[in-house]
């Protein structure tokens, strides 16, 4: 475009700004477009009669941010900038507000009056609130990220400390609880299938490990050996480590994490045999130092997969 076409172009919008033919935010756009940034930003702006305070504000903005939209920047993005500015209020944004004060003002009400329920009660309380946290998880899942993520915590966190208070009440067994907790990592490596959240696996997995390990610590206190809490664990770590291999072709992001489960798991005796009072510190130390140098030489003679499919 020639400087003399320009500077007609120029002159016109100049003029559509002066008798108000356009709003004054789309006038300064267009000269911060045409003038590609160099026209002096000026100190101080007449504003129409009878414009809203949002529209002055908005108008002021845009002038004091002139200088910003030149070569550096699109037009598209300043265009896009004003207009966040002037966005209306619609009824979907006071019906959220209204739906989320409904909701604090309900976990208010049930903090305060909670213990006065029934434990049946109490338990279907638990279950509503997981189920409607978890439902929200899954329908935002693709559109707010972030917020999947929250509900699924708060989801989780209400099963795990709703579980064991409602259990604890009903006199129930540790065998019990156990058990809960076990269905529980069960739904979250479920779920991180579903919502494709490697973290949900890593906290299945590894909370059935804790729960497999804590189940079988008196059993294997029993005439304790080395070698007999070795059985419990290193068969299970080998599978685990193995699973992770064979998948790492066709689903490394899986993969992945069977394999690093498998070779946390590959120290469960040892750190199970620290709460067995039979078990000889000294040879604990000895047995990690051991597996510490055959973990980093395996490492070390697969580093092939290890640096591809697990990013190390």
């Amino acid at each position: 475009m020639d400087d003399q076409r320009k500077r007609t172009i120029i002159a016109e919008i100049e003029n559509w700004r002066r008798n108000h033919l356009l709003p004054e935010h789309y006038c300064i756009f267009l000269l911060n477009l045409y003038t590609e940034g160099e026209r002096p930003a000026s100190s101080s702006t007449p504003v129409k009669q009878g414009k809203s305070g949002k529209e002055a504000r908005v108008t002021q903005m845009a002038q004091s941010s002139g200088s910003g939209w030149g070569k550096g920047s699109t037009a598209d993005a300043g265009y896009a900038y004003v207009r966040r500015e002037v966005s209306p209020i619609t009824g979907k944004m006071v019906l959220a507000w209204l739906l989320g004060a409904l909701v604090i003002a309900g976990l208010i009400l049930l903090a305060f009056h909670f213990n006065r329920f029934q434990t049946p009660m109490q338990i279907a309380i638990f279950a509503c609130f997981a189920l409607v946290f978890y439902i929200l998880a899954f329908a935002i899942r693709r559109s707010a990220p972030p917020l999947t993520h929250l509900f699924l915590g708060l989801c989780f966190i209400i099963l795990i400390a709703g579980g064991i208070y409602c259990i604890q009440k009903l006199d129930g067994s540790i065998a019990l609880t156990l058990m809960y907790l076990g269905l529980l990592c069960v739904l979250m490596c479920a779920s991180a299938f579903v919502f494709g959240f490697t973290y949900l696996l890593y906290c299945g997995m590894l909370g059935l490990a804790l729960i497999y390990g804590v189940a079988t610590t008196e059993r294997v206190g029993e005439a304790y050996s080395w070698w007999k809490a070795e059985l419990y664990w290193v068969p299970m770590a080998c599978m685990l480590t193995g699973v992770g291999f064979l998948m790492h072709q066709a689903n490394p992001k899986w993969a992945g994490v069977f394999a690093m489960c498998g070779l946390l798991c590959f120290f469960g005796a040892e750190i199970q045999s620290l709460y067995i009072p039979e078990a000889q510190r000294d040879l604990i130390q000895l047995l990690l130092f051991v597996k510490v140098f055959i973990a980093s030489a395996f490492f070390f003679l697969t580093r092939g997969y290890w640096y591809s499919w697990l990013r190390l």
